[in-house]
């Protein structure tokens, strides 16, 4: 049986709601009886608390709900490739404030960003960065707990950044959470415009996405397996997700296949039509 599990963002606007927030408490309640999944993964914005025994009541109301804790999204830790070296290591700090967290949940992993807005191709940045995640994949193996880089912008939004941090770093706990939507594309056209430069001859800008994520699936802890809206076969109409599936199963991912369902529609709607899609394509492969 293919492993799927449910990322938060995909019920994100039911979080953020002013009127009848979900509470994080809830959450593995509703992905077990709404929708039948089994796994979770958590976004620290959504947390009310740190303390431990909020953290307790989390793994209760998991356990209870017979739902697994699998990863965490970690995000408003700064920018770890800030040129203000003062900047850098509050970063670095901030993000570090996750890893007893992440080991009180059980946590096999948890994904921070890389930073560098607007400094997609500066070295200088890159190289920030890299001695961020040098320091932090320290804290990791000292915790038994991964950290993994998403595609998400900034810095990250260039997979062979990622591939550089990766391999500078060197660690068994630094890992990749390859997504299938945030590759630059027509949709966020100054980033596509900052990335081109790096694309090796005859990588056109559409297949940014597919080369991307061949370049971090050696290397993948977790997957978003993002989607948006779908046609009347039931396919994402922005992304080949059979595609993807593909070249993350080529490599051996064994891990769980996170649903995040980030489109305009009903939210309720639209991780059925995705866990329909992954699990007909999990099944075929």
């Amino acid at each position: 049986m293919p492993k799927i599990s449910l990322a938060g963002w995909s019920l994100h606007r039911r979080f953020l709601s002013q009127e009848s927030p979900l509470k994080l408490l809830d959450f593995p309640r509703v992905a077990k009886e709404e929708f039948g999944i089994d796994a979770i993964e958590l976004n620290n914005v959504f947390f009310e608390s740190t303390e431990e025994a909020y953290l307790s009541r989390l793994k209760e109301s998991a356990a209870q709900a017979g739902v697994a804790l699998v990863g965490m999204a970690v995000d408003r830790t700064g920018d770890p490739s800030s040129l203000d070296e003062s900047q850098r290591k509050e970063s670095v700090a901030a993000a570090r404030q996750w890893f007893p967290v992440a080991k009180s949940l059980g946590l096999p992993f948890f994904r921070i960003n890389t930073g560098g807005h607007g400094r997609e191709s500066d070295p200088e940045s890159l190289k920030r960065c890299i001695e961020s995640f040098k320091e932090l994949a320290r804290e990791a193996e000292d915790y038994g707990v991964k950290l993994v880089i998403e595609n998400h912008w900034g810095i990250s939004a260039n997979p062979l950044n990622i591939v550089r941090i990766i391999e500078e770093v060197g660690s068994p706990y630094l890992g990749t959470l390859p997504d299938f939507g945030n590759f630059p594309d027509e949709r966020r056209p100054e980033v596509l415009e900052a990335v081109k430069p790096a694309l090796p001859e005859g990588v056109a800008p559409e297949e940014l996405r597919y080369w991307g994520l061949e370049l971090m699936a050696p290397y993948a802890v977790g997957v978003h397996a993002k989607m948006y809206e779908f046609d009347e076969r039931g396919n994402d109409t922005r992304i080949d997700v059979a595609r993807c599936v593909e070249i993350i199963r080529g490599a051996g991912f064994d891990g769980y296949w996170g649903i995040e369902f980030e489109g305009a529609g009903d939210d309720h709607e639209g991780v059925v039509k995705s866990k329909e899609l992954l699990e007909r394509l999990l099944a075929a492969a």
